[in-house]
This record gives C-alpha cells, sequence and structure tokens, in this order.
C-alpha cells in the first residue's frame, strides 16, 4: 500500500515523510498434505485449468477405444453411456465396466462393453442388432446382470458386490478429461531428474484427471486403485495422495497435492 501523505504545504517546517508500510504476506495457497507410510512417494498436483465446462450437457460420449462411428442412444431420459466399478482396496481390485447403446451411422444398434482393472485398456465386445427392441433389450440385461438393478431404478444403493452405476460429467467426458494437467514432484534424483514439477504423460493425466471428477460426483468413492504399467497405485482422492503399492522401497514420505484456483 502506498503512503498516504497531505495535499496541503507545510508553512513553518519540513516534515520527514513517513515510511512506507511494509506489505501485508500473502495469504498462501491452500494446499492439502498428508504423511504416509508408503513405498514410493511423489507430490503432485493439479495445473492448467481451463474454462469451466457446462456440466449440465448430459450427452453420452461414445468409447474413443471402441472405434465405432455413431451416438449414444437415450434411455429414460439418460444417456445410454454407462460407467459401473468395483472397487474394494483392501482387496486391491479395482475394475471397470463400460456399457453403451450406440446407433451407428450405418443404422445398426450396438450393444458395446469394454471391461477390465482400472488403468488399462481391458476388453472389448460388440453385439449388432437390426432391430432397436432386441438391442435395448441387451442393453437392460447387461445392466441388471453387473448390477444387479432393474435399468429404471440405476439411482438405488448397490446390490451386494455388485458392480457400482456411477454418476459422470458428461461436459468434462466430451471434452476428454482435458481441462486440467496433473504434475508430480520429484526432490530424490530419480532418473537422473532436478529437484521440480513434472507433467504426468497425456494418458496419465487423463486417467486421474477423470477419476478426479468421477470422485466430485459420487460420494464414498474416494480410493482407487490404478494399473500403470508393472505398478499399482493406490490412490485417495479424498487426501489427494498416491502411494505404489508394488515398488520395493518402504520408506516413509510426504504427498502433496496442489490445485491451482
Amino acid at each position: 500500500m502506498a503512503p498516504r501523505r497531505s495535499t496541503r504545504l507545510a508553512t513553518s517546517r519540513v516534515v520527514a515523510p513517513k515510511p512506507a508500510p511494509k506489505p501485508l504476506p500473502k495469504k498462501p495457497k491452500k494446499k492439502r498434505s498428508v504423511a504416509s507410510k508408503a513405498k514410493t512417494g511423489t507430490k503432485k498436483r493439479r495445473t492448467g485449468l481451463l474454462n469451466a465446462i457446462n456440466p449440465t450437457a448430459a450427452l453420452g460420449v461414445v468409447d474413443p477405444e471402441s472405434n465405432i462411428d455413431g451416438t449414444i442412444q437415450t434411455l429414460d431420459k439418460e444417456p445410454c453411456d454407462v460407467m459401473l466399478v468395483l472397487v474394494d482396496p483392501q482387496k486391491h481390485m479395482d475394475k471397470f465396466f463400460i456399457l453403451q447403446l450406440i446407433e451407428s451411422i450405418q443404422g445398426s444398434q450396438i450393444v458395446y462393453t469394454r471391461w477390465g482393472r482400472t488403468g488399462t485398456s481391458g476388453q472389448a465386445l460388440e453385439q449388432s442388432f437390426d432391430e432397436y427392441d432386441d438391442a435395448v433389450k441387451c442393453f437392460e440385461d447387461k445392466f441388471a446382470e453387473k448390477t444387479g438393478l432393474e435399468w429404471t431404478t440405476r439411482s438405488h444403493p448397490t446390490v451386494g458386490t455388485k458392480y457400482r452405476f456411477i454418476q459422470q460429467n458428461f461436459a468434462e467426458k466430451q471434452g476428454g478429461y482435458t481441462s486440467a494437467t496433473w504434475q508430480y514432484w520429484v526432490d530424490d534424483g530419480v532418473d537422473g531428474k532436478a529437484i521440480g514439477w513434472y507433467d504426468y504423460d497425456p494418458a496419465g493425466s487423463i486417467k486421474v484427471e477423470q477419476l478426479f471428477h468421477e470422485n466430485s460426483i459420487n460420494s464414498r468413492l474416494t480410493n482407487r486403485l490404478i494399473e500403470s504399467g508393472i505398478f499399482t497405485y493406490d490412490v485417495d482422492l479424498s487426501a489427494m495422495t498416491q502411494t505404489n503399492i508394488k515398488h520395493s522401497n518402504n520408506t516413509s514420505v510426504e504427498y502433496a497435492a496442489v490445485q491451482k484456483e
């Protein structure tokens, strides 16, 4: 703040101006961190946030890995673009199951599924139908098989140990989960790297951003296990920490995630 001063001229003596007050210390950016026993550790942060995308644009997105040229059908006012998850951190289990009803540009109806461990491409299956009703029945039967719920009761609580139906941010999904990038902190000289922040590879950043948004709109979906190469990472999206559970290094480290406002 600039020093205040009078606009009137002094008539009897000159008064030395008061020194400028010291600037107030800047408030530190919000940071959440936790110390935890971990196998290998990195700090990570979410940066490069773009303008918010309208989350109400609830349109399904054909799975890019399907290579199907078509559009997602709608059933009971809900896009038939389904993400199911089966997560049990205690058993080191985290699986996904994608289920979609797609109308191809050729006019056929396709029930598309892809499943596997989170972080992997998994396996995929396409079933093509000439009749819409046949495709809908196949779609609903698969949904019931995996969740134990009817399509019309999809918002009900998860049944036993079946897959969980989760809400998706379709606007972010349309953008390819690229509205932010993720970075990790290096301070142990790994791979000869200097101390500092490094970008995740594009695929890794997209995957973490997807899980970040899934966690933000699905309660209790906080701990996820992500396979990446030969390692598996236990990601706590509430505490913003990650632990490599397959690495032999047992050092205790502190993880931190910083989100730029």
